[in-house]
C-alpha cells in the first residue's frame, strides 16, 4: 500500500451538509488531488452561533457519511466529535492529532473564504498556519483578493446560492441529496425549525406539548413508533392557523358530512402542507396527521397514539376534556379503550 502523502481536511458543522458543501470538496480534490480527504464535523463551532434547533453530532456525522458516500479516498472523521469536553471544536488541536497519525503526509486545510478572511481569530492560528497549507474556496467577485497570499492555494467554489441556515428551515431538492432529506425526514431533525414560523407561540408550544405527550403514550404502548410519533406530533398543526381561504385552495373536494367545519379540515391540509413543503412522504405519518381531528374509528396505532396525545396534553383544560390524567392513564395501559373513550366524547362536538 503506497503511503499517503497529501491530505486534504475538510470541516465544518454540516448542519446539515449540502450540495455546496459536495461541490467545493470536489473542486478542492481537482486542485490538491491528495491521496486522502477527510471529513471532519465539528462539535461546537467557535465562530458561529446557531440561532435555531441543529441535528446532533451523531447525525451530522451520518449526515455527511450519506452525502459523501459516492467519493472515493475519503474518510468521515468522528475526531472533534468525541471529545469529552463542551468546549468549541479548535482546529489546531485536530491538526496535532493529524500530524500524529500521518506524519509523512502533508496538510491541506479547505476553507471558505469567510473564514478565510477572519483565520487570525482562530485559536492558535499561526501553528496553524505553520503546518499546513491553506486552500482557499473563493468566488469570482473575490479572487482579487488572493493576489499577494503566497502561502494559500484558491479554488474557485460553485455559486450555491444557499446556506446550512436556510435549509434548516427549510429543505430544498435543488440543494440537498436525497439520502440527506430523507435522514432528516425519518429522524425528525429541524422540525422545530420548519414549524416556528407557520404558527402563533400558543400554537407552537401546545404542538411541543403533543409530540412530547405523544412519545410518552408510544413508549408505553407501541415503542418502535416512538420516533414517528415525534415527527406526527411536531407536524399535526402546522395548517392550523391558515385562513380558509388557504386551506379551501388546498382542499378542494371533501366530504362535508365528515368534515362540517373548513377548521375541521387542517388535519388534512397539514399533511398535504409538509407532504409538498418538506418531503414528508411516510404514509403512516401522513395518516395520523390527517386523522387527528375527526379520525375514524378503525384506525392505525399511530393514528390513535396522535389523537390521544393531542387531546390529553398537559396544557388541555377541564373545559377541553374531562378527567385528563385519568384518560392518559387509560391510554397508556390500554390504547384502544382509551382512544374509544376519548372518540365518543369528543365526536358530539362535531355533529
Amino acid at each position: 500500500m503506497s503511503k499517503i502523502k497529501k491530505i486534504l481536511i475538510f470541516g465544518g458543522s454540516f448542519d446539515p451538509v449540502h450540495k455546496g458543501h459536495i461541490d467545493s470538496c470536489n473542486s478542492a480534490i481537482a486542485k490538491v488531488d491528495p491521496d486522502l480527504t477527510i471529513i471532519i464535523p465539528n462539535k461546537i463551532p467557535p465562530l458561529k452561533s446557531t440561532l435555531h434547533a441543529s441535528a446532533s453530532a451523531r447525525d451530522r456525522l451520518n449526515m455527511c457519511k450519506l452525502a459523501f458516500s459516492n467519493m472515493g479516498n475519503l474518510k468521515i472523521s468522528s475526531f472533534e466529535l468525541r471529545q469529552a469536553s463542551n468546549a468549541p471544536s479548535y482546529t489546531y488541536k485536530t491538526i496535532q492529532y493529524l500530524l500524529k497519525k500521518y506524519p509523512e503526509a502533508k496538510l491541506y486545510l479547505l476553507v471558505g473564504y469567510d473564514r478565510y478572511c477572519d483565520f487570525n481569530k482562530w485559536k492558535n492560528y499561526k501553528y496553524i498556519l505553520n503546518h499546513v497549507t491553506l486552500v482557499v474556496g473563493i468566488r469570482n467577485t473575490n479572487t482579487l483578493d488572493l493576489k499577494d497570499d503566497k502561502k494559500s492555494i484558491p479554488v474557485l467554489f460553485p455559486s450555491v446560492n444557499i446556506s446550512s441556515a436556510e435549509l434548516r428551515l427549510k429543505p430544498n431538492k435543488e440543494y440537498m441529496t436525497e439520502p440527506v432529506i430523507n435522514y432528516i425526514n425519518e429522524n425528525g431533525l429541524y422540525a422545530e425549525n420548519h414549524i416556528r414560523n407557520l404558527m402563533s407561540e400558543y400554537r407552537f408550544n401546545h404542538t411541543l406539548r403533543v409530540a412530547k405527550t405523544a412519545m410518552q403514550i408510544a413508549r408505553a404502548v407501541a415503542p418502535k413508533k416512538v420516533k414517528k410519533a415525534y415527527i406526527a406530533g411536531m407536524y399535526h398543526d402546522v395548517a392550523k392557523e391558515f385562513n380558509e381561504t388557504t386551506i379551501l385552495s388546498m382542499v378542494k373536494n371533501y366530504d362535508k358530512k365528515i368534515y362540517p367545519t373548513v377548521h375541521t379540515l387542517h388535519g388534512i391540509c397539514s399533511a398535504m402542507y409538509i407532504k409538498d413543503n418538506f418531503y414528508i412522504n411516510d404514509e403512516e405519518i401522513l395518516d395520523a396527521i390527517r386523522n387527528h381531528v375527526i379520525p375514524p374509528m378503525e384506525c392505525s396505532t399511530l393514528s390513535m397514539i396522535l389523537y390521544c396525545a393531542d387531546k390529553l396534553e398537559p396544557g388541555r383544560t377541564v373545559n377541553d376534556v374531562k378527567n385528563r390524567r385519568k384518560k392518559l392513564s387509560i391510554v397508556k395501559k390500554d390504547l384502544k379503550k382509551g382512544f374509544k373513550l376519548l372518540y365518543n366524547e369528543i365526536k358530539e362536538r362535531y355533529k
